[in-house]
């Protein structure tokens, strides 16, 4: 036995794809090991510098720049000076203990983590959420001991044989409810935390097209953005007769998905580990621009499977959506087919699966 309290931080973040998994997982592993202290790595411009403070969270946070999508000059200003500095102050920042095992969930404060443990020698696992590996993770793959899968298929885009598919870790509140269906059927909208512009505008006039064929439904839209876009879009279906609740953000997300029938979303990785372990049927949009298109391939691991439809923005406006919508939406077949899909797509295990991976590291120390 060990005196030494064993230490697992967390690096990474920039949104919530990142932030809310590095949460679960920290969440889950102190549930595991009540003597363990969980620390995290993130950048000052990330959503994690509000949320973890907020939390309590102990979290170093660091000033850093993405260098996908930007000019030559920023590119060398982050790769000559940002990053040595980072990895600098974390490389002091565990002069008096360093940890036990460090795990990269992704973005460049995950990169410089990553390095910082390299240097340290500190074990380095890597969590890749999503369904095509980040640019972050398909580099670091290589130096890590163990690379935990959220998605099966990004195996096919690392050539290594550390990987673990493991699924993501949900959250139990949201991992107890389970789909059903509702009279009259009820249609969710989820486009983000910073909202979907093109969801806001397209879904609520494929709705109008809907209740003028004289459907008879109801809506949940959360919009993101500010207040006055809330009141916007609340206009819009009051006026055409729907009922219908907009939101700017959701606090209650158990109860968001037990109330739907059927989702229309963007297709973050959490996004869709959240419908196929509630087993609601969903109409995937992937945003176009997003990183190596891949909420394409999240979305597809349940499309593929009959689990969710996946429809590519460019092919959508508000004639198209609300066909679809009227030959999903009132199916009470399609969608109890659906979610018998989910239900087999589904990873159940997650968290225990992560776990296991961490333990071969934190246990012996304890």
């Amino acid at each position: 036995m060990t005196d030494i309290t064993p230490q697992l931080c967390i690096a990474g973040g920039g949104t919530g794809g990142h932030v809310m998994p590095a949460l679960a997982l920290a969440d889950a592993a102190r549930e595991q090991w009540d003597q363990l202290h969980v620390s995290f790595i993130g950048a000052e411009r990330g959503l994690e510098a509000k949320l973890l403070p907020e939390r309590g969270e102990d979290v170093l946070l660091l000033t850093m720049h993405a260098v996908q999508g930007v000019g030559f000059m920023h590119k060398l200003r982050v790769l000559l000076w940002e990053m040595p500095h980072a990895v600098y102050s974390i490389c002091q920042h565990w002069k008096k203990q360093r940890p036990t095992l460090l795990v990269g969930v992704g973005g460049y404060a995950s990169a410089t983590g990553v390095i910082a443990a390299l240097i340290s020698r500190v074990p380095v696992v890597l969590y890749e959420q999503n369904a095509v590996p980040g640019l972050v993770n398909r580099t670091l793959a290589r130096f890590s001991k163990r690379i935990m899968l959220g998605f099966a298929e990004a195996q096919s885009h690392l050539k290594s044989k550390k990987t673990v598919h493991t699924g993501n870790i949900v959250r139990s509140e949201i991992a107890n409810i389970q789909w059903q269906q509702h009279i009259p059927p009820c249609l969710l909208v989820l486009g983000g935390s910073q909202g979907a512009r093109f969801l806001n505008q397209t879904v609520p006039q494929a709705c109008i097209k809907l209740h003028q064929q004289g459907k008879d439904f109801t809506v949940v839209h959360v919009c993101g953005g500010d207040e006055k876009q809330r009141i916007d879009i609340t206009t819009i279906y009051e006026q055409a007769g729907i009922s219908a609740e907009v939101m700017t953000f959701c606090s209650d997300m158990p109860d968001f998905y037990s109330r739907g029938d059927l989702m229309i979303a963007r297709a973050g990785a959490m996004t869709v580990a959240e419908t196929s372990m509630v087993g609601l049927p969903c109409i995937f949009i992937p945003l176009p621009h997003a990183a190596d298109q891949h909420q394409r391939f999240n979305a597809r691991s349940l499309s593929d499977q009959g689990a969710a439809l996946l429809a590519e923005q460019a092919d959508q406006n508000a004639d198209s959506l609300a066909i679809l919508l009227a030959n999903t939406l009132f199916d009470t077949a399609t969608l109890q087919n659906m979610h018998q899909a989910c239900c087999q797509a589904r990873v159940q295990d997650a968290k225990q699966r992560q776990l296991n991976v961490l333990a071969a590291w934190l246990e012996a120390s304890l």
